[in-house]
């Protein structure tokens, strides 16, 4: 019998270098004045597991996904070396490990990972995953990434898209399934996800994606889409009840009830009383 406790870990080529170094913190600067910051250096994992992204508009966490009812999980971000970034600094290449510590029922603990590599575009924050480890060998040739292989990466071409993502996930009929498999596509977080796609443009798959979250117990996740989508669809009557449910389940009984109460109302003015859950009378009184 295994327990397993999952860490992200984001390593960069010169990590175990730095993990000797004891680093304190590190910045990358991008073009027009965004940047990449990391503190909490980990010296078990060589990499960093606090990294924030900031342009002049935004500023948010990546690869810090929450996890069930807890808010964060571990992550590690590494420095990425002077040759990370791309020479007309709009793209920063970074060495992403999943690692897992497996401890045994003897106490034995073992450390498994996988390393990815992905792109993080430094004009919006948005983050995709271009492949495997090998893919981060490399050097920039006329702002184009040249893997040791001899392949280019078109850093164009977007990732798997919220209608993508919703599309697949409805045909897994297990909440948690779903829920964790969508949680896997959004492993940069939600945030650099919704900044390769705009919620503005995506709202009934972005609040599609909530809804499953929040089905598979995912509700840290489902506000964190909720509460955008909150900004550039105050309206849309359907939002105010998810949030309402998932701010309840996390305990936040006065938020939610407000959500309840705008819910009510709306679909009152609808004449779709009937259709309201009694889940929403029952918390309101």
């Amino acid at each position: 019998m295994f327990n397993v406790f999952f860490l992200f870990v984001i390593s960069s080529f010169a990590s175990l270098q730095m993990a000797q170094a004891d680093p304190k913190a590190m910045e990358v600067k991008g073009v027009k004045g965004t940047s990449l910051s990391a503190q909490s250096f980990d010296k078990k994992y060589g990499g960093w597991r606090d990294v924030e992204y900031r342009s002049a508009a935004v500023s948010f966490k990546i690869y810090a996904v929450p996890i069930g009812m807890e808010p964060s999980e571990d992550g590690v971000v590494a420095n990425p070396d002077a040759d990370s970034i791309s020479p007309d600094n709009r793209y920063l290449i970074i060495q992403r490990t999943n690692a897992g510590e497996v401890v045994d029922d003897e106490g034995t603990t073992i450390i498994s990972s996988q390393a990815y590599c992905d792109v993080i575009s430094m004009e919006t924050g948005c983050i995709k995953n271009i492949g495997s480890a090998q893919q981060c060998e490399g050097t920039w040739q006329d702002d184009k990434w040249k893997t040791s292989r001899g392949e280019f990466f078109d850093f164009s071409k977007g990732s798997n898209s919220p209608r993508l993502l919703i599309s697949d996930a409805s045909r897994n009929t297990e909440s948690q399934s779903r829920a964790s498999s969508l949680r896997d596509h959004i492993f940069m977080g939600v945030p650099s996800y919704m900044a390769c796609y705009p919620p503005e443009k995506n709202i009934s798959e972005y609040n599609d994606m909530g809804f499953y979250f929040a089905q598979g117990g995912e509700h840290f996740l489902a506000m964190q889409v909720y509460n955008r989508l909150l900004v550039v669809a105050p309206d849309r009557v359907p939002l105010k009840l998810n949030a309402a449910d998932s701010l309840w389940a996390l305990g936040k009984i006065d938020e939610a009830k407000k959500y309840y109460a705008e819910y009510l109302g709306a679909m009152k003015k609808k004449n779709m009383e009937s259709k309201i859950p009694s889940r929403v009378k029952e918390r309101l009184n």
